[in-house]
């Protein structure tokens, strides 16, 4: 009799257990873990977070780090540069006389100093180029003598230019072009510097030939 009781009542047990749902070898109750950030509020599912362009979620930045960003020393912007386009200069200063064959000399002579960039056979006659030219030219006086002066680039050699342009007056001499040849610059009226490279100068002897006319 006592078997049948117990026969009975884990019938009864088993039963029971059915109809709840359980298993007397395991349990399908889930287990849930705990979370580490429970007062983090946590994205749905298909919920999408904005990233800034550099590739750090903007729920990363804590308010130190914007605080921090914020007190780094920023940079300045700096002054526009001006850059400066040139050559160096050097003042150039030629005297001497002009005499004829028997070494009188010769007055109301042309004599003009050129750089190496002007051909002598081809001077334009433009109004622009005959202002130019006089600014570099001297007529010699009954002494014969003449004195040029010019600014340009360092150049170690220039052309010095003679014509007879007062006609039959004192003779007809012909054209020269005499190559004159500088030595070292020196310190002149304006102070030497990257750009002005100071003064150089030269001292000639012009003797004209008789064109015979």
């Amino acid at each position: 009799m006592k078997i049948k009781y117990l026969k009975l009542k884990n019938w009864l047990l088993i039963s029971l257990m059915g109809t709840l749902g359980l298993s007397a070898c395991h349990s399908n109750k889930k287990v849930v873990e705990p979370d580490p950030e429970p007062d983090k509020p946590k994205p749905s599912q298909g919920d999408y977070r904005a990233v800034p362009m550099y590739g750090v979620p903007y729920n990363k930045y804590s308010e130190n780090d914007l605080k921090k960003v914020k007190d780094e020393p920023q940079a300045q912007p700096r002054e526009p540069q001006v850059t400066v386009y040139g050559v160096p200069t050097v003042d150039f200063a030629v005297k001497g006389r002009v005499v004829n064959a028997n070494g009188k000399p010769v007055e109301g002579v042309q004599v003009m100093l050129l750089n190496s960039d002007i051909d002598p056979q081809n001077i334009p006659t433009t109004p622009e180029w005959q202002q130019r030219l006089k600014s570099v030219s001297d007529t010699t006086d009954v002494q014969g003598t003449f004195e040029l002066t010019t600014t340009d680039r360092p150049w170690e050699k220039m052309n010095v230019m003679v014509r007879d342009i007062d006609g039959k007056k004192n003779g007809n001499y012909e054209s020269q072009l005499i190559e004159v040849e500088f030595g070292e610059a020196k310190p002149g009226n304006r102070p030497m510097n990257g750009w002005h490279q100071g003064t150089r100068e030269a001292e000639i002897t012009i003797k004209l030939e008789n064109s015979g006319k």
